[in-house]
């Protein structure tokens, strides 16, 4: 991530901003939206645990999988959490920081 500069004249205040950096990749993108869905899902799955604690009904465990995929997998497709653009963005900036150096 790039540093802001504070201001320190009246005025300064809308300049301190961060240069707008490209859009990320498109393989970037992919790779963290994937990110973000494993995430997700593991997040889900967790959540899932805890609210069935003490109940060992094997005859649902197979469904309640499911409907986690398909929880983790709707929220992805309807735009996430919104850590896949910022993880998308942090990857292109790493990969540009690292070839300059």
């Amino acid at each position: 991530m790039k540093p802001v500069q504070l201001p320190t004249l009246p005025g300064e205040l809308a300049e301190a901003k961060p240069a707008a950096d490209k859009a990320p990749s498109e393989k970037a993108l992919k790779a963290a939206r994937e990110f973000e869905s494993m995430l997700l899902r593991h997040v889900l799955e967790s959540l899932n645990k805890t609210t069935q604690a003490g109940k060992s009904d094997h005859s649902t465990s197979a469904y309640q999988s499911m409907a986690v995929e398909a929880m983790a997998d709707g929220v992805t497709r309807g735009g996430g959490l919104g850590l896949a653009d910022l993880i998308a963005k942090t990857l292109e900036s790493e990969v540009r920081g690292g070839r300059s150096r």
